[in-house]
Order: structure tokens, then C-alpha cells, then sequence
């Protein structure tokens, strides 16, 4: 094969595990209205070109089912009120990138931000991620654009 079809061939395959890890959801706007009787969270992945091509998996209060969180995406979750945990892992299970608990009250938002950071070290970039919570304003700043998770 002659190395400018090796080269167009391994862009197409860049390109596609590129949009393999992305939302196709509506773009988010602005959070919708908590129930008053329930709370909502909203947990969302600004994007982040390192490990952008692989969805991560969120666990609220150790369930089976899980959240796909794309990257450059956003999920809500309406939840009775009270204490919960969130975790959040990559699809391969091979970078954890923790947890936390939130306390909700009744007709509360909250937001979770799965981050994605890269630190240079020894010839090498790292890749970790971990889970923070957000003020609204600066969460509504990051959620701007992003699509929703399906």
C-alpha cells in the first residue's frame, strides 16, 4: 500500500474513534425546573481532546444501570432527596476517576463535572479524571454547547 493511502486510511480510522465517544443530544441551554418534591443533578464531561473518544460510565448510589457520559456531553438525573453517591469510570474500567457524595434537598440542582486531566511526565503524558461538584454559575459556563448524553 502506498503511504499517502496508508495516511488517508489511518485518517478515516482516527476520525471515526474520535466521534465513536461523542453525544448526539440536544445542545444544553438551560436546566429545566427541579420538581419540588424531588432534586435534580445534572452530571456532565466538558471536552477534552485526551480520552475524548471513549464514553465514561456514571453510578449513582452503587446501581447496576449506568449513565453514559460522552465527552462533551450532559446527563440529568431527577432523584428523591437525601444523600448520594456518584462514581464515575472510563468504559474500560482502566482509569477510575472516583466519586463523591452530595447532599440534595427537596426542589435542589446540583452539578457534577466529570474532569479529564493530562500532566506531562518522564516522556510521557498521563491521562486521570476525577469528579468534582460546580457552582451553577460556573457549571451553566461549562454545560454551554455541550450535547446530551442518549
Amino acid at each position: 500500500m502506498p503511504a499517502n493511502q496508508f495516511f488517508k486510511n489511518l485518517t478515516v480510522i482516527a476520525i471515526a474513534a474520535a466521534l465513536v465517544g461523542c453525544a448526539t443530544g440536544p445542545a444544553f441551554k438551560s436546566p429545566e425546573t427541579a420538581p419540588a418534591d424531588r432534586a435534580q443533578l445534572y452530571v456532565y464531561r466538558p471536552l477534552v481532546l485526551a480520552g475524548g473518544g471513549v464514553a465514561h460510565k456514571v453510578t449513582i448510589d452503587g446501581k447496576a444501570e449506568t449513565l453514559s457520559l460522552p465527552n462533551a456531553s450532559w446527563q440529568r438525573v431527577v432523584l428523591a432527596p437525601g444523600a448520594h453517591t456518584v462514581s464515575i469510570k472510563d468504559y474500560f474500567n482502566l482509569m477510575p476517576c472516583g466519586g463523591l457524595g452530595i447532599e440534595l434537598a427537596p426542589g435542589q440542582t446540583a452539578y457534577i463535572a466529570n474532569v479529564v486531566k493530562t500532566t506531562p511526565g518522564l516522556g510521557a503524558l498521563y491521562v486521570s479524571c476525577g469528579v468534582i461538584t460546580k457552582p451553577e454559575d460556573q457549571a451553566l459556563k461549562d454545560m454551554a454547547g455541550l450535547s446530551g448524553a442518549q
